[in-house]
């Protein structure tokens, strides 16, 4: 069964990105689509979140400016993959404890 690799990325105020990716095992074969509506539920206007709030690594190419820089992490995708984890949660279990952040 393959595992489900989550891809986000940071976007500062300058519009510069850096992306990045989790990889969760699957064990109960959920499907792409289920993982994406379901973690989409979870999003703050459907496309953000805060990655500390889901103990996922915070993406910033310099030291962290509040005057500039803000927390909201941008969701991409869901993609299946034969890579190992790199998170020791199944992405069920991950997507069941998340909660969503709050609205603007």
């Amino acid at each position: 069964m393959a595992n489900l690799q989550l891809n986000y990325l940071y976007r500062d105020g300058a519009n510069y990105k850096q992306f990045y990716f989790v990889i969760f095992t699957n064990s109960n074969g959920l499907a792409l689509q289920d993982a994406t509506t379901l973690m989409r539920s979870k999003l703050i206007s459907k496309e953000y979140f805060v990655p500390q709030d889901w103990n996922l690594p915070r993406l910033h190419f310099h030291p962290y400016n509040p005057e500039i820089d803000h927390e909201w992490h941008e969701f991409e995708s869901f993609e299946e993959t034969s890579t190992a984890p790199t998170d020791n949660r199944d992405i069920s279990e991950f997507l069941k404890k998340i909660e969503k952040g709050y609205e603007i």
